[in-house]
């Protein structure tokens, strides 16, 4: 009972910060002040209000939480898939790009506390909501978490078309080389297991040259691994040129504040 009244809402922030975790998360907040912390960003706090810390400790906390979900639930949609797709799918799900357009898509900028003018805050949202995914953690725990995460990404994304990306990769590797006038090869072999077990291993020569591997379960993921591997090798030899086709995954994290 104490510990009801010590976190009912007191002011319109507080009344505000509720009802958006209601309407949006589902839940409602057990320890109030820890959401406040997790939407409050650095520029918002003061060297005279020791007593209103910054989101930047929950967001690192919720970038582990959001880490292990996002690998939970791709390893159990996509059990015949291999490391190289589960990564991709992985990082193409939490990037700092994604992350920012989610948390626009559920208006938590109605509840950030920021003095970041509005065309600075390249990471401020998304930030703010693996903040918030630390804090649901600590009040509500890991299972309580996952199902609100998972949720909000079932909802806002389709993980069908954000696959249909990725299957993509070996059609614009071949379209690069025909633009190119350069020779694109698959070699595919089979290596070890029986049945359900077979892995195959594919190589991309690109005029004779090796520039991507990759592997899977079958030949044709063993292709698109493969494609993908080669989209980086000439990304990291022409950092600064993006041709067209060598579209570059998005960067796992952007720490820019």
């Amino acid at each position: 009972m104490i510990s009801r009244l010590f976190n009912r809402a007191r002011n319109p922030e507080e009344k505000r910060v509720r009802a958006w975790c209601r309407s949006t998360l589902g839940v409602t907040p057990g320890d109030l002040p820890l959401y406040r912390q997790a939407l409050r960003h650095v520029s918002a706090t003061s060297d005279d209000r020791p007593d209103l810390p910054d989101n930047e400790r929950l967001e690192f906390l919720g970038d582990a939480v959001l880490d292990a979900i996002i690998g939970d639930l791709l390893f159990s949609a996509y059990p015949e898939q291999g490391e190289g797709f589960l990564t991709r799918m992985r990082s193409k799900l939490v990037s700092r790009t994604q992350l920012n357009v989610l948390a626009k898509r559920i208006h938590i900028e109605k509840v950030i506390e920021s003095n970041v003018a509005r065309g600075h805050e390249s990471s401020v949202p998304g930030n703010a909501l693996e903040a918030m995914i630390g804090a649901l953690f600590l009040d509500k725990g890991f299972e309580r978490t996952r199902k609100v995460v998972v949720q909000l990404l079932k909802k806002q994304f389709d993980l069908k078309e954000i696959e249909k990306e990725d299957r993509d990769g070996k059609s614009r590797l071949l379209e690069w080389g025909q633009k190119r006038r350069k020779r694109i090869e698959f070699v595919v072999r089979e290596e070890g297991g029986h049945g359900r077990g077979r892995h195959y291993v594919a190589e991309v020569l690109i005029n004779g040259e090796k520039r991507g591997a990759g592997k899977g379960t079958s030949k044709k993921t063993a292709e698109q691994d493969a494609a993908q591997s080669a989209f980086r090798s000439m990304r990291s030899r022409k950092p600064h040129s993006q041709r067209h086709g060598e579209r570059p995954d998005e960067p796992r994290r952007d720490r820019a504040r």
